[in-house]
């Protein structure tokens, strides 16, 4: 597949920025993808969410592919807006995908999230895209699997009523109705 960029998805890290062993293996999965298909740009997504660390998960992602990848840091962005799937979907799509006309574009993250991935993705960049998503291989969980089912559910309640890729409703709902970036589970996020 000739793929415009290869986007993503952060898990956790430690408070040096050290990623834990589902990011680091998600980063290998992308820096695979990246040099096998000659991708010219890989992001990486996710905000700095620990409390005892400055460092936003995708810069530590960068660093990551820097060092683990041996990838030129002019093929690498970071988003580091995002909270989440829904925001790594929504900032990618505005600040990368359409600023750079992107349009096919490989998303990676972990094999037991591909299916909500695929979902939100394909929703928030609409029609005009070819997303894939592929998952790094992990030992899934039942309660990772019920995580996700409720998310999906949340996903859909969220965006209820809003037409796949329409970007003003998908932005607003966010704001107002998200509780990542509403204010209700972390602080608010300005609107852009």
């Amino acid at each position: 597949m000739d793929y415009s960029a290869i986007i993503v998805l952060g898990n956790l890290m430690n408070k040096e920025g050290e990623l834990n062993n589902e990011s680091s293996a998600r980063m290998n999965l992308a820096i695979e993808a990246f040099h096998e298909n000659q991708v010219p740009y890989i992001v990486t997504c996710g905000w700095a969410y620990r409390t005892d660390s400055p460092v936003a998960i995708a810069n530590a992602m960068r660093n990551y592919a820097i060092r683990m990848g041996n990838i030129n840091p002019e093929s690498i962005m970071t988003e580091i807006k995002s909270r989440d799937t829904v925001g790594d979907a929504i900032f990618t799509k505005k600040n990368m995908a359409l600023k750079r006309g992107w349009n096919n574009i490989l998303v990676v993250t972990s094999d037991y999230h591909i299916s909500r991935t695929q979902i939100i993705f394909n929703y928030i960049y609409g029609n005009h895209f070819n997303i894939e998503a592929k998952g790094a291989i992990t030992t899934t969980t039942n309660e990772q699997l019920k995580n996700e089912n409720s998310s999906l559910m949340a996903f859909y309640d969220t965006f209820e009523g809003i037409e796949a890729g329409d970007d003003a409703l998908i932005h607003q709902r966010l704001y107002e109705k998200h509780p990542f970036y509403n204010g209700v589970v972390y602080p608010k996020i300005s609107k852009e």
